[in-house]
């Protein structure tokens, strides 16, 4: 994995996974006020963007341009939520500047969260220049924001503080922010952690886990799991850490006991551990197996860890994973609401295109956007095309001609009613 903002391979994908289906109706009220420069902001980074295939350019700027051609005025929400995916992609894809200009273009409260990202891209990079000019940026906007929306840029802020080593900022800029946001400063202290604060911050975690809040139990969490990453290769501490996650989630959704063991099972990869990797994809899949999921669920779940396993080495057995999830989406796809169809049959694809079967892959993505045109709104099939075209550029997914002409024209074709 490349190095980027928080387990972008994690919340990202899950946010392109579900389409960003989330509706908001109504006028354009304070917390969704204007932020847009006078100006866009414009500087030589100390790096420059990473050289993509045309194909993602292309991916990338069609994405964007869809979630822009959203109408602020009723769907603000969910036009900036889908133009900072864009961002996200682009940091994946160490698109610095991209970001940046597709991020200045954003007109509410979340350019401010971008540029909080972008900082923390460059402190990790040791552009330490670029980064405290994005925290001014971020910190500015953040006054004009509100509730959990301010909270959420400062806390950015504070982990972007927090790799740089300067603790007076983190508990300045954390302090006080509504329990959604509590614990997410933890995880990066997890990830700049020492031998000798381990035992320190095994604690303070534990006493979050205490608070019985979802938020702050599923953040601290994700913590837990940085410090598995950080202390791999200290068998002790892993070990202890683990079991530590799998005592303290009792009471959590089993989604979400799913998605931390997917993160281990990450790490356990980067760490080239493909036996560990291996055992916690299958303790992830003893979770799934003998309960009773919705088919937008369960297919996403089979395909990721199918996508998984095969990187372990357990190569025949994701592709007849990954093969019976594709045969019951076409046998029960009617049942699938359409709005979530395409969510569905993404993480598939990325499977397919991680096995290395891309004409899979391809097929797949056709029926992707096949499926977020069943809608007859413009809004979630902007969503949908934003999303399928942002899963293609990360996975290097090079379109045929049939796919272009049908991405486009789905494109072109984005009008009333939204």
């Amino acid at each position: 994995m490349q190095p980027g903002i928080i387990r972008l391979s994690g919340l990202f994908f899950l946010l392109i996974g579900s389409a960003l289906v989330l509706s908001s109706f109504g006028r354009v009220d304070n917390a969704e006020k204007d932020f847009s420069p006078e100006q866009p902001c414009e500087w030589v980074f100390k790096i420059s963007d990473k050289s993509l295939a045309l194909f993602q350019d292309k991916l990338l700027d069609l994405a964007f341009e869809t979630a822009s051609s959203i109408p602020m005025n009723p769907h603000i929400k969910d036009r900036s939520r889908a133009q900072e995916t864009v961002v996200l992609a682009c940091l994946h894809l160490d698109c610095p500047k991209r970001a940046l200009r597709y991020m200045d273009q954003i007109v509410d409260w979340r350019r401010g969260s971008c540029y909080a990202d972008l900082a923390f891209y460059f402190a990790r990079r040791d552009c330490i220049d670029d980064a405290r000019r994005c925290i001014q940026i971020a910190s500015q906007i953040s006054e004009s924001a509100e509730d959990w929306r301010r909270d959420r840029i400062r806390v950015k802020i504070a982990q972007t503080y927090v790799w740089l080593g300067q603790n007076q900022q983190v508990d300045e800029f954390e302090a006080g922010v509504v329990d959604s946001e509590l614990g997410k400063v933890a995880r990066v202290k997890a990830m700049r952690s020492d031998a000798d604060a381990f035992h320190e911050q095994m604690q303070v975690l534990e006493t979050r886990m205490e608070s019985g809040n979802f938020d702050i139990m599923n953040n601290t969490l994700q913590a837990y799991t940085e410090l598995f990453h950080r202390f791999y290769s200290d068998v002790q501490k892993r070990s202890l850490v683990e079991e530590k996650i799998k005592t303290a989630w009792n009471g959590m959704p089993i989604s979400t006991r799913i998605e931390r063991l997917t993160d281990l099972a990450e790490f356990a990869l980067e760490h080239s551990d493909s036996d560990k990797a291996l055992a916690l994809v299958n303790d992830a899949q003893s979770l799934i197996d003998g309960r009773q999921w919705p088919l937008e669920h369960f297919i996403p779940m089979m395909g990721k860890l199918a996508a998984l396993r095969f990187r372990t080495g357990d190569r025949q057995k994701a592709r007849s994973e990954a093969d019976a999830a594709r045969v019951l989406f076409h046998a029960q796809k009617d049942t699938i609401v359409n709005i979530w169809k395409a969510g569905t049959l993404r993480p598939l694809a990325q499977a397919y295109q991680t096995m290395e079967d891309p004409d899979a892959a391809l097929s797949l993505y056709k029926q992707a956007l096949a499926a977020g045109i069943e809608n007859p709104n413009s809004r979630p099939r902007a969503e949908d095309l934003t999303a399928t075209c942002l899963s293609m550029a990360l996975y290097a997914v090079e379109p045929d001609d049939d796919l272009w002409g049908q991405a486009h024209r789905i494109y072109q074709g984005l009008d009333h009613p939204w």
